[in-house]
């Protein structure tokens, strides 16, 4: 699976997942706060994983507290809740906000490249400060840069938006003039090992997530310890006081940690830590992980910067700082950027999120909880965000392009399970579904192998009278024939079997089975129908030799024969149904027909055909999402959750797909298309299935996972 969100979120390993498993099936914690023998181990081992943090930030606990918490924004509004601003000379709230650092006591500030958890600092803050900043990187370096007392200043320390890092030279720099700095190291932390050592902020918070995968909802925030008196807790809860009385407002906290790791912490995830800094060792360590995402981030770039279209115009506008000024200290493994059209207008990241998902590929698009950059870099006020806003626009909707101009971008991010491959996927997707006009296909996948994705099942659909037309469900129970009631009924005219190739009238009829227990049978403008009760008495009929296979049948009556004439306008039509039983059904070659969307898409953009439109004339059982265009192709076998498949054979097409379903009227381009690719081998299109390992009362649903294999 080409995944391109570990700025998101990195990945955890099989290894690491599966050491994790066995730490927890033979570890039992208890409430650290009690004394019995497990609780005090339990207590033990969240001693032990401090020492550990420190050690991988090369410090020590002479240096530095470590508060366990929940993330990254939690760390951080523990700091603005807590921290003693000076006295406050202004009255009120603030109410603007300063683009240059001020003076005195009593103040705070960001920059404009901030994640939306440090720029919500300021609201708990406001009340207790006499001014608000929000500065660039510049301005701390500048000469006349005024002194403060007892201010802070929430430091970013790698933009999660562009992935700039930030010079930490900065915080000497800022301590100086007398501010205490708080470091979001949440995206510095993801693919650099910062020393602490070195930089010493006063307060730094960010997320284990971010640096192993797993687990989730732990994070630290760190304080120094000459910097403790900083912060004075005002509130105690469960496990944070030494003494307390429920008839006065005394109090007495406990020490300095655990004052803040409020009610029982999350033992077990911390026992887990461990095995993520394991996992990095596996890995050679953070500065191989660094060096390794540095180099992909390269790749993509020179990628992404050498899309042209046919008129010579730019695909990709990348977002980022100069590249004289990039190099591994300080750029990260980002890359922010928006598709261009061949006429120079964007393309919408909505779109391009969506046909991502069709080739398998997971990135991120939006602002990335980062308004400051998405304005600098896609040129957006605050007036803009005002009026995005009257229209409808909100953080994290897919209104992507107001006035042709983008609201969001696209990232990529990469992490130490990233590949090359992953790049070439999504050098893939874009020549194919966004460079220019042209519409030649393809030599095919070269991405990952087939079982590196990871798919999922978008439609269903069953066809309970052959040649004729069908609507998709949700899900639809198995049979040893294949769906329940597939092509389990068929027309028949003079007692020759009709099919849409020969009788395109089939397609003004489309049949569905109603709660189980009905057939309707409708005309393609839902005019008329007809239903027939699956428990009808049915009269026997003469076997009927069907796509070479003989088959018993049952005659389902006159009255649905009439209603068939009028509907087709044709005289003599019988439907026939399999008799019950019967181990086969009307089915061709197999009993599930498998198409992947992207294939699907990848034809429609060849032929400018509505991807719905080409779905309904290949007639596919099993829809699929989330693979590259035809590497279904090279399929062995399958599985739907735990429903197993082997690949009969493909699917030869034939001018059946050029019939429209619409109007039975035969265009040559869809099968002319699928020619083109072929390039003169036989006319495919997807994959003939059997079921393996079937057993009563299974079903299948859309949104099921679907796992393929080569072997």
């Amino acid at each position: 699976m080409p995944y391109l969100d570990h700025a998101g979120s990195t990945l955890p390993s099989k290894t690491q997942l599966e050491e994790i498993a066995k730490l927890q099936s033979n570890l039992i914690l208890a409430n650290p706060h009690s004394h019995h023998a497990t609780a005090i181990k339990t207590q033990q081992i969240v001693n032990s994983a401090r020492l550990r943090i420190l050690r991988y930030f090369n410090t020590t606990p002479d240096d530095y507290f470590v508060v366990f918490t929940n993330n990254t924004t939690h760390g951080l509004k523990i700091v603005a809740e807590n921290f003693k601003f000076g006295e406050k000379t202004e009255d009120g709230l603030v109410s603007e906000i300063s683009t240059v650092l001020k003076g005195g006591s009593s103040n705070f500030a960001y920059f404009h490249d901030s994640h939306h958890s440090v720029v919500g600092m300021r609201h708990v803050v406001n009340g207790k400060v006499n001014a608000i900043s929000c500065v660039d990187e510049k301005d701390i370096w500048e000469d006349n840069t005024p002194e403060v007392t007892n201010s802070l200043f929430a430091f970013t320390a790698m933009s999660n938006f562009c992935g700039k890092k930030y010079n930490l030279d900065g915080i000497k720099k800022l301590q100086e003039k007398g501010w205490s700095v708080c470091m979001d190291a949440a995206g510095l932390v993801s693919t650099s090992q910062p020393d602490f050592s070195v930089c010493q902020p006063n307060f730094i918070a960010f997320s284990f997530y971010k640096i192993f995968g797993y687990p989730t909802g732990i994070g630290a925030l760190l304080v120094r310890k000459d910097s403790a008196h900083l912060v004075e807790k005002t509130s105690f809860a469960g496990g944070t006081v030494q003494s307390v009385d429920e008839m006065s407002l005394f109090f007495i906290l406990r020490e300095f940690e655990r004052a803040y790791e409020e009610g029982t912490l999350n033992s077990y995830g911390i026992a887990q830590l461990q095995k993520g800094f394991e996992e990095v060792e596996r890995c050679g360590g953070m500065q191989k992980i660094q060096n390794l995402t540095y180099q992909l981030r390269c790749k993509a770039v020179k990628m992404l910067a050498s899309k042209l279209h046919p008129n010579g115009k730019k695909v990709v506008e990348i977002y980022s700082q100069p590249d004289c000024q990039i190099n591994p200290a300080s750029q990260g493994a980002i890359v922010a950027f928006n598709l261009l059209r061949i006429d120079g207008g964007y393309y919408g990241y909505t779109e391009v999120e969506k046909m991502c998902a069709i080739f398998g590929i997971e990135l991120r698009t939006g602002c990335f909880c980062n308004i400051g950059a998405c304005k600098k870099y896609l040129g957006i006020t605050s007036e803009m965000i005002r009026e995005n806003m009257n229209k409808g626009k909100r953080c994290g909707d897919e209104i992507d392009l107001i006035n042709g101009r983008p609201t969001g971008a696209i990232r990529i991010s990469f992490g130490r399970t990233s590949t090359e491959q992953d790049i070439d996927a999504l050098d893939q997707m874009i020549d194919t579904c966004f460079v220019g006009s042209d519409r030649s296909f393809s030599s095919g996948p070269k991405a990952l192998k087939l079982e590196a994705y990871l798919p999922t099942v978008v439609n269903l659909f069953s066809f309970p009278i052959k040649s004729v037309g069908s609507v998709p469900k949700e899900r639809y129970e198995l049979t040893a024939r294949g769906f329940k009631h597939d092509r389990d009924f068929l027309i028949v005219k003079d007692d020759v079997t009709l099919n849409l190739k020969i009788h395109p009238e089939l397609c003004r009829l489309t049949a569905i089975i109603v709660n189980d227990d009905s057939l309707q049978i409708q005309t393609f403008d839902q005019n008329d129908n007809f239903v027939i009760p699956m428990s009808l008495s049915l009269k026997e009929n003469d076997a009927k030799v069907v796509c070479k296979k003989t088959i018993a049948t049952l005659d389902c009556g006159d009255k649905v024969g009439k209603w068939l004439e009028n509907a087709l306008d044709m005289s003599n039509c019988r439907l026939l149904r399999v008799a019950e039983e019967s181990k086969k059904n009307f089915v061709n070659d197999s009993p599930f027909l498998l198409i992947n969307e992207a294939s699907v898409y990848m034809l429609s953009r060849h032929i400018n055909m509505e991807v719905q439109d080409i779905l309904t004339r290949f007639r596919s059982n099993i829809v699929v999402r989330g693979l590259p265009p035809f590497i279904e192709d090279t399929a062995k076998r399958l599985a739907i959750e735990n429903c197993e498949f082997e690949v009969v054979d493909k699917c030869t097409r034939c001018e059946m797909i050029c019939v429209d379903p619409m109007t039975g009227e035969k265009d040559p381009s869809l099968l002319l298309a699928l020619r083109d690719y072929r390039n003169k081998q036989k006319m495919t299109f997807g994959i003939y299935i059997r079921q393996t390992n079937f057993e009563s009362g299974q079903i299948l649903e859309s949104g099921m996972p679907v796992k393929f294999f080569t072997e």
